[in-house]
């Protein structure tokens, strides 16, 4: 084969491997969380009247079973609903549907509905006012059995490792622990209303940290400055290591 026989071949060869192969393909359908599942179908039971107002949920485990899924999964699905006003939590009770003079659904945040504005350097922010202060009461007003929990929680988040499930629930217990720690049973309550929030923002923070080697250690010690400052009863330290936990997981998420 002469030269230019050879260069031409060469150049038919670089040609074909230029042009992109054609593929048949679908777009790819993001499967919906378990917890939205169990909404939907909750939200079913109710706006079909199979569950009236003022009916009483199942309790924790039969809705476990019934669907399958984790107790994780179905407490993110009622934080949800109450979040939304369509159950209420009554203490030592179970869950009930509202009836339409008790269910306020005006207020929402979400981060996956596409009709709501709420982004996650929203949910920071509001964290951040909450949390904070939140850190300093239970710093004051923890007593020994509360630090025993809280104690406990940190040894679970320490323990989760690489597990990015376990550690986005041992996480969001350990801040919701303090929120009760302060025995403000309003807090408490908005705690609980952020509780669906709490854990999309930990669960993006954690997958962040994951994707990088040493950063999940790091952030466990973020964890325990907290937990010093709330046992030596320090207020003040206290929210500044809320505070600056929070901010350093947005500037790792790059929202700063």
């Amino acid at each position: 084969m002469d030269d230019e026989s050879r260069q031409s071949s060469q150049s038919r060869l670089l040609s074909r491997r230029s042009v992109a192969a054609k593929i048949k393909s679908k777009p790819i359908v993001r499967p919906d969380r378990l917890s939205d599942l169990v909404i939907d179908a909750l939200r079913n039971d109710m706006e079909s009247g199979r569950i009236g107002p003022g009916s009483r949920l199942p309790s924790e485990k039969d809705l476990t079973e019934s669907f399958n899924v984790s107790r994780t999964v179905i407490r993110e699905a009622i934080s949800r609903l109450q979040s939304d006003g369509l159950v209420v939590s009554r203490q030592g009770s179970g869950v009930y549907v509202t009836s339409p003079s008790e269910g306020t659904r005006a207020f929402r945040l979400g981060l996956n509905d596409p009709h709501e504005k709420t982004t996650a350097r929203d949910i920071y922010e509001l964290r951040i006012c909450v949390e904070s202060d939140a850190a300093g009461l239970a710093a004051l007003r923890r007593g020994k059995t509360d630090l025993a929990m809280l104690e406990k929680a940190l040894k679970t988040l320490s323990a989760a490792g690489g597990d990015l499930e376990k550690g986005v629930n041992a996480d969001v217990q350990f801040h919701r622990l303090i929120a009760r720690l302060t025995k403000n049973s309003a807090i408490i309550r908005f705690h609980e209303f952020l509780a669906s929030m709490l854990t999309d923002t930990v669960r993006l923070a954690r997958a962040n940290s994951a994707m990088h080697e040493g950063l999940t250690e790091y952030v466990a010690t973020e964890h325990v400055a907290i937990f010093e400052a709330i046992v030596a009863g320090d207020a003040e330290k206290a929210r500044h290591a809320m505070r600056m936990h929070l901010n350093k997981a947005q500037e790792r998420l790059g929202l700063l």
